[in-house]
């Protein structure tokens, strides 16, 4: 069975600064092993330029023989550049070092040269490299693999900040080295070079932005510059140099007057952490890469152009991963107090629904502030109801525990507040589900609680006098031989609810309260954290797994069918076919059918190198209807890890962390007029009749005209190859 990991999404998108073209209009981001290129005034994606191999550490916009390019080196010390007009590759080179840790490209008018720093018997190196020559020079710097951080002043100089350490280095003599230090406890975080002078900026744990100039002689002058509260995180110049701007986990950029401290202006109340800051050539843009995978765009008067949204990257994953039954997106936690709506079919970011309503509090210098967090979702079968959980877990102060229904609001497009339950449960809420009842009259939500019971609740009508309103209130408590209670499971009708008590699964009925059945068996010792009912033909069947064994009851006869000693970690029911799975503590991957012992599919290795896995679920894909199709055709198992990398087991898809040959151009709108397979009439031994398919058409033909216009190749180049692949061919 042909079942690949592919990767979907997540993973650092502002690990490196953004950067901008020369007229500002596109900015260029890092990503894994490739450059996206995205509009700044719509933040469309435009052009993906791919063909390294490995992680890219650093990357550059300038100018070769009068083109833009772009030029991005790996780890492994492969360098490529290209051309922005074309997407088509100008250079391909590899250098000889290895474990590369930075790149930077440096802006000069002759030939392209970059500054590199490596690992090599035990130090870090920094060298000079001619990228169209086989010619480099080594510096006098040498460090330390501690972390460090590197800029570069265009062709004048460069500076490398260490812990305690300032290192400046003149590119006319490389081998002589200017150090200068500062008192602990404070420590270096970031460093910035002004584009012109000899003027230096850089951060340190204790908030300051200390300005050094001077910086060749012996004593440079210093000014402080002091406002965070927290480590500062970056710093960027302007084009000119006059002013400049700051970050850190506040959420806050700063931008300062280079030469009055007190004049400064904020952009608060950003959704996470500034991770980086650059400003356009033009001084009419800024990007400000966040924590949150996300880049934003502003001008100089901080209003809002443009935002650029990768999969959002949380402070936790708590939630899981829930599966919208409408838009088949995927439902998770997004920035604090939000989750997000992630489209797997074309990897976006469909919208945000702000669960908890407070802006995020940032922990102060000596004091970690607990923000309020998202723990728990579900959603219902017709997607028009949405429950969410929000907890703080404050040991000093007081705790809070929240349950909120939302009901889908068709004419925002998004989820709207209906009923606020608190301290709903006296602990923690561990699980909750919708009754899966097409009819929403009757509709219940189950949740299971940190104080050993179970709570029902029913959608009902209220009035008052003017209006008729839906609300939910309580209908009935449950608790089985004052045991903890970990998980629950509605049966396929509804009918039936389970909840696991202890190392027992009590089965109930949610109308009324009536205890069905009470199954357990002297090889289940330990509690049970996870239930299932099984669906279609297998629905008789209950699946419930604990740390040491997954046991699989028949409800009609109430005894157990099979049972296998593993450590279950996760276990998830497919919607679209009969198929279950877990995935253990060590990361070993199971598909099954309840009515049989026997997997259906198995591997050790497929997430070996995920490390710990946050959560996974079945995602049914646009070929899920298809019965034909294998399991993991119509339904992949997606699932999220502990780098919050996002991952689907499924066939064989575009990978990027897979060596292997790709094609010079991108995936471009001119691309989209290129054949993508060709007939040979002397080898071919039956006719092959070429069909127009216009969907097909229609959607590249909207992508074309729905583009940027100044991403946009001239037509009277692109007219005839545009109007020819429109045609109907011929055999």
């Amino acid at each position: 069975m042909d079942i690949k990991v592919n990767f979907k999404a997540g993973g650092s998108f502002v690990e490196l600064p953004p950067q901008f073209s020369s007229n500002a209009e596109n900015v260029y981001i890092a990503w894994k092993n490739r450059i996206l290129g995205y509009s700044t005034k719509t933040g469309a994606q435009f052009a993906e330029f791919r063909g390294i191999k490995d992680r890219i550490v650093g990357f550059g916009v300038h100018y070769y023989d009068s083109y833009e390019c772009v030029t991005a080196c790996s780890s492994s010390g492969e360098i490529i550049t290209w051309k922005v007009v074309t997407f088509f590759k100008l250079l391909t080179k590899t250098i000889k070092e290895r474990n590369i840790k930075t790149f930077h490209v440096i802006q000069s008018e002759g030939a392209p040269r970059a500054l590199i720093s490596f690992k090599q018997d035990g130090k870090i190196v920094f060298q000079i490299i001619e990228l169209t020559l086989e010619i480099s020079h080594n510096c006098g710097l040498t460090i330390t693999p501690y972390h460090y951080q590197v800029d570069v002043s265009s062709d004048k100089y460069f500076a490398v900040v260490q812990k305690l350490s300032l290192n400046v280095v003149s590119f006319k003599d490389v081998l002589k080295v200017y150090t200068f230090c500062i008192d602990s406890p404070r420590e270096f975080t970031c460093v910035a070079c002004h584009p012109e002078n000899e003027i230096i900026l850089t951060g340190d744990s204790a908030g300051r932005v200390v300005v050094w100039q001077r910086i060749f002689t012996s004593k440079p002058s210093k000014a402080v510059f002091h406002w965070h509260t927290l480590p500062v995180k970056c710093l960027g110049f302007s084009t000119s140099g006059s002013y400049f701007y700051s970050g850190g986990d506040e959420s806050v950029l700063v931008r300062w007057q280079l030469d009055n401290h007190y004049e400064r202006k904020f952009l608060p109340r950003l959704a996470s952490t500034i991770a980086q800051i650059r400003v356009s050539s033009n001084n009419a843009l800024v990007a400000i890469a966040t924590n949150d995978n996300a880049v934003r765009i502003v001008d100089p008067r901080f209003e809002n152009v443009s935002l650029i949204q990768n999969l959002v990257i949380g402070d936790s994953y708590e939630t899981g991963i829930v599966v919208d039954p409408k838009t088949k997106a995927l439902i998770m936690n997004g920035n604090v107090g939000q989750i997000q709506f992630y489209s797997s079919c074309d990897n976006s970011l469909l919208y945000n629904v702000d669960v908890v309503g407070q802006n995020k509090v940032s922990s102060e210098r000596n004091c970690n502030i607990e923000n309020t967090q998202v723990s728990k979702i579900a959603i219902s079968k017709n997607g028009l109801w949405l429950a969410t959980v929000e907890s703080r877990r404050d040991p000093d102060y007081s705790s809070e525990l929240r349950l909120k229904l939302w009901k889908f609001d068709v004419t925002i497009q998004s989820f709207k507040l209906n009923t606020w339950m608190e301290d709903l449960h006296e602990n923690h809420i561990h699980a909750l589900a919708f009754q899966p009842l097409e009819n929403v009259d009757y509709l219940k939500l189950v949740t299971v609680g940190g104080d050993k019971k179970f709570n029902v609740l029913h959608l009902t009508e209220t009035e008052t006098a003017n209006s008729k309103s839906e609300i939910w209130m309580g209908l009935w408590v449950g608790f089985y031989h004052d045991l903890p209670c970990k998980d629950l499971s509605f049966s396929i009708d509804g009918s039936l609810v389970a909840v696991t008590f202890g190392n027992t699964v009590t089965t109930w009925l949610p109308d009324h309260g009536d205890l069905k059945c009470v199954l357990s068996h002297p090889m289940c010792k330990k509690d049970i954290t996870h239930v299932e009912f099984g669906t279609s033909n297998q629905c008789h069947l209950l699946v419930a797994a604990s740390s040491e064994r997954l046991c699989v009851w028949n409800l009609l006869t109430l005894t157990m069918v099979w049972t296998v000693p593993v450590n279950v970690s996760i276990l998830i029911a497919d919607t679209v076919t009969t198929n279950m799975a877990i995935i253990t503590k060590d990361n070993m991957v199971f598909v099954f059918a309840p009515i049989s012992p026997e997997p259906v599919f198995s591997s050790d290795k497929l997430l070996k190198k995920s490390g710990s896995i946050y959560a996974a679920a079945f995602v049914p894909s646009r070929q899920s209807n298809d019965t034909k199709l294998q399991w993991y055709r119509r339904s992949p198992i997606f699932v999220l890890d502990a780098k919050k990398e996002l991952f689907s087991l499924g066939c064989d898809e575009e990978n990027l962390d897979t060596p292997r040959e790709i094609q010079e151009i991108s995936k471009s709108l001119f691309s989209m007029t290129i054949p993508q397979s060709q007939t040979d009439k002397n080898k071919s031994t039956k006719s092959v009749e070429h069909l127009y398919l216009k969907d097909i058409g229609e959607k590249n033909m909207k992508k074309y005209l729905e583009a940027p216009i100044q991403t946009m190749i001239p037509v009277r180049i692109m007219c005839r190859t545009l109007l020819t692949s429109m045609v109907l061919q011929k055999p």
